[in-house]
């Protein structure tokens, strides 16, 4: 009944800023830190603030690490739309006096970009190519708090490189993590990328802000072998969103996901697959101590994000 109440309040302030218009909205950089990188989330639109029971907790809900009793290796690999691919390597384990540690690597690179000419304000053709690329070091610390509370953050340097030009900048990560007195319910909690840019692109110093997300997510354990999991999201650049994801484990050795991000229509362009906006859908293979998933997420007609992760734990 309580899990009722929670969902209704957290639609209800959802619904209430759905249609707001945030002047911000695009104005922020590093845009790359907006994209996670684990095939299991998002094989559920990325609904896993509140589950985060996994190595790739440390890109969504750091506390969640404290969950997990062994070390756990994890890597994933990316192919994301306009012929950007990138991947992520996580390394998570118990220390001592009840924390957990994490370090961690993201990083994004492209294929080659045609370089357009202007001339006058107008289109004059093409010069060549380019590249872009860009790389997250990380740690995360995590440490239960309470047997009802764990709590846990990330430290990052990040670094991004656009041709000859390049910025770096430090973040943090905060995040909790609430076992409800429903045994089946948690809570979560997670305010990313509060930061500072260290480098700029070129001399004149311009300061691009980070993207700024807080964000509050429920899980619901509502089977022995499935959870329902619902985040609503809130970019300081930009409007509320949510993401809905269910997670179903047909047997031991092999699990089915699937999810909805609501910015559905931000990806829509009026061609033919808009109806596949915002959808994902995935799976996970387990056998004895090594785990395979795989997941698709639809940016309508801008295409599909695939992404695959191999995990070890020992």
């Amino acid at each position: 009944m309580n899990f009722k109440y929670i969902i209704i309040f957290i639609l209800l302030v959802f619904c209430i800023n759905l249609f707001a218009i945030n002047d911000n909205a695009g104005t922020k950089g590093f845009a790359f830190l907006k994209i996670h990188y684990s095939a299991r989330a998002m094989g559920m639109a990325n609904s896993f603030t509140a589950l985060a029971n996994d190595g790739d907790a440390v890109f969504f809900n750091p506390a969640g690490i404290v969950q997990n009793k062994t070390r756990h290796v994890k890597t994933t690999y990316m192919s994301y739309i306009e012929g950007l691919q990138g991947g992520s390597l996580v390394y998570s384990t118990e220390y001592k006096h009840g924390w957990s540690i994490a370090p961690f690597v993201q990083f994004m690179i492209s294929d080659d970009i045609p370089r357009t000419i202007e001339i006058n304000g107008t289109y004059g053709g093409q010069d060549g190519t380019f590249n872009t690329s860009n790389i997250v070091f990380g740690l995360a610390l995590a440490k239960e708090v309470h047997e009802i509370l764990d709590i846990g953050f990330n430290v990052k340097y990040l670094n991004d490189q656009l041709e000859n030009y390049s910025s770096s900048a430090i973040a943090v990560d905060v995040s909790a993590l609430h076992q409800t007195n429903n045994p089946n319910i948690k809570i979560g909690f997670a305010l990313r990328n509060i930061g500072k840019q260290l480098s700029y692109y070129t001399p004149e110093k311009y300061e691009e802000k980070l993207p700024m997300t807080a964000i509050i997510g429920a899980s619901y354990k509502y089977h022995d072998r499935g959870f329902i999991n619902l985040d609503i999201c809130r970019p300081f650049d930009n409007d509320f969103y949510g993401r809905l994801g269910m997670e179903y484990y047909v047997n031991r050795y092999f699990s089915l996901r699937s999810g909805l991000d609501s910015r559905l229509n931000d990806y829509k362009t009026n061609e033919s697959m808009d109806f596949m906006s915002g959808i994902s859908f995935g799976a996970g293979f387990n056998w004895n101590q090594y785990t395979v998933d795989y997941a698709v997420s639809s940016f309508g007609s801008l295409g599909f994000v695939n992404q695959i992760s191999l995990s070890y734990s020992f």
